[in-house]
């Protein structure tokens, strides 16, 4: 029986689940690789990615992959080596990718296909074998004969494309490494004068947050908030997403479904890094790991249907022993299985535990959705030896152009960190300093 795989942004959504119906009834088996909500925005890229992966490793037929018009969508579908996708808008184009072209991935547009026309679509494309002979070296070509330029040949540009902020406490926290530490507007002065365009926020207590005004603030200073980071929960309450008794991590799934709500209405993304606590034991009991993956996932479904992005930040051996590395990231975002769940790679974690950062951040590629930086000290870049040339050349030429996040010690004091940070940015090819209106058209 064929297996077919399918996704699509939610603009394609209708579509999708016309198309599905299609095949269901003729016996075809179909795997739904999202999105599943056509009122929650999606990024074709993702599912795209999905759907051609899946059937690049073997587990599937074909693929098909949808989006508002089919161009993006078969443009993301054809990044994965070993994929040809097609965009086909008529009964010709599918047979003609099919018969000459041995395409294994069909892109349609929603907005520019029917179902009615799609059914017809569907059948050529199901029922036209591919003909071989004079096609035969073409495909090859198509799959084996792809000029790829040395990645060290790029021109990089004379300013990294990131948007730069750094991390500030709501409360008063015996976590070391944030500024301005429950001082939030003069944190948020102290960040339109040296030019930053966002801030990230530690939060503990939602109920105790007033949104309405934390997001005036922001407004009057020109800026934006990048994440909510929620490890405080479980350094300050033990609400940690590895506890044991299960009462805890409901409560600590509970609190972060309320950060998740004030995330959603800040227009951020929500950072899962120190809130997962660590395990009992290394290697963990199995049931132990199950569940920790089922608190992590629940949180991640609920952010995904609120619009808000979820981060995984993999932490150092010596403050957990749940994800540590980059491999261990993209590992657990495997399992968790949802494309809007991102890793956050902080260079501070990533210089203790990674032998060559350069190589795990081009592992993670597109994968990554968010920067911390600090020096090997955890102080301003500039005051260890970490090589951020470097760094933020790789991140350019993987396409990263999100947060740069400094998450660093307010040392000697938060303002000369401050300056020494957005100092050594300048030097490094960051952006200079941003007027306010400048930040916010960056964004």
């Amino acid at each position: 029986m064929k297996k077919i795989i399918i996704g699509s942004d939610h603009v394609g959504y209708p579509l999708k689940e016309a198309v599905e119906k299609m095949l269901t009834e003729q016996g075809i088996e179909v795997e739904d690789a999202g999105a599943y909500d056509p009122n929650v925005s999606a990024d074709y890229p993702d599912y795209a990615f999905k759907v051609s992966q899946a059937v690049a490793q073997g587990q599937y037929y074909s693929g098909i992959v949808i989006c508002g018009t089919g161009v993006g969508a078969s443009i993301a579908a054809n990044k994965v080596p070993g994929i040809r996708a097609a965009l086909c808008f008529d009964t010709y184009t599918a047979h003609q990718a099919r018969a000459h072209n041995d395409a294994n991935v069909l892109a349609m547009g929603a907005w520019v296909v029917s179902p009615q026309r799609a059914a017809g679509i569907l059948q050529e494309w199901l029922n036209t074998p591919y003909e071989f002979g004079r096609h035969v070296p073409r495909v090859y070509k198509l799959d084996h004969a792809i000029v790829k330029p040395d990645a060290d040949s790029l021109q990089l540009p004379d300013h990294y494309p990131f948007h730069y902020g750094f991390a500030i406490s709501l409360e008063e926290t015996v976590f070391a490494p944030v500024l301005f530490s429950g001082r939030l507007e003069e944190g948020l002065r102290a960040a339109a004068e040296n030019g930053f365009e966002l801030v990230e926020l530690s939060v503990r207590d939602p109920s105790e947050i007033n949104a309405s005004q934390v997001a005036n603030q922001l407004s009057n200073y020109g800026l934006r908030v990048s994440a909510l980071a929620t490890g405080q929960n479980c350094l300050h309450e033990g609400l940690c997403l590895t506890a044991a008794p299960m009462e805890v991590r409901t409560q600590a799934i509970q609190r972060m479904c309320e950060i998740i709500n004030l995330a959603n209405e800040l227009e951020s993304a929500l950072i899962i890094g120190g809130v997962r606590g660590g395990f009992s034991r290394t290697p963990p009991p199995a049931d132990e790991y199950a569940w920790t993956i089922e608190a992590v996932s629940e949180c991640v479904r609920y952010a995904r249907l609120r619009g808000v992005p979820t981060l995984l930040e993999p932490i150092n051996r010596y403050e957990t022993n749940f994800v540590n590395t980059i491999v261990d990231g993209l590992q657990l975002l495997d399992e968790v299985g949802e494309p809007t769940f991102k890793l956050l790679a902080d260079t501070f974690h990533m210089n203790i535990e990674e032998a060559d950062i350069p190589a795990s951040l081009r592992q993670a590629g597109e994968r990554i959705g968010y920067v911390h930086i600090a020096d090997s000290n955890r102080r301003a870049p500039g005051q260890g030896h970490t090589d951020f040339r470097t760094i933020f050349q790789t991140l350019a030429r993987i396409g990263y152009c999100g947060p740069v996040s400094a998450e660093m010690l307010p040392l000697p004091d938060d303002l000369t960190a401050l300056h020494q940070s957005r100092s050594f940015l300048s030097t490094q090819g960051a952006q200079q300093p941003a007027t306010t209106k400048q930040a916010m058209r960056a964004l």
